[in-house]
């Protein structure tokens, strides 16, 4: 079964890759490595820290969506619904910003 982190890591990869923003593909190339990072056996064991740093990557997700179009918006669209969704299953008792 495929985690949510490796299906929105693929996603970043893809946005990545298919965008000529070059501050753009570095900032993703940084996302990619939080979310390696969150994948590993080092991923955190506490809700608020782990809450806060998935909510960190979703917020830096929609930011980079704002200033991308087409494709590389719906990729990180996808990024960002997966890290969500990982947020909740993981961190289900973390209550961050209200959106």
């Amino acid at each position: 079964m495929v985690s949510r982190l490796a299906i929105a890591r693929d996603a970043v990869q893809t946005a990545s890759q298919r965008t000529d923003d070059a501050t753009v593909h570095e900032q993703l190339q940084s996302v990619d490595e939080a979310l390696e990072g969150l994948e590993g056996d080092a991923a955190l064991d506490d809700d608020i820290e782990e809450g806060s740093r998935l909510e960190q990557l979703e917020h830096q997700l929609v930011k980079l969506g704002d200033d991308t179009d087409g494709l590389v918006e719906q990729q990180l669209e996808v990024a960002r619904d997966n890290v969500d969704l990982f947020r909740q299953e993981r961190a289900p008792d973390w209550e961050g910003d209200a959106d």
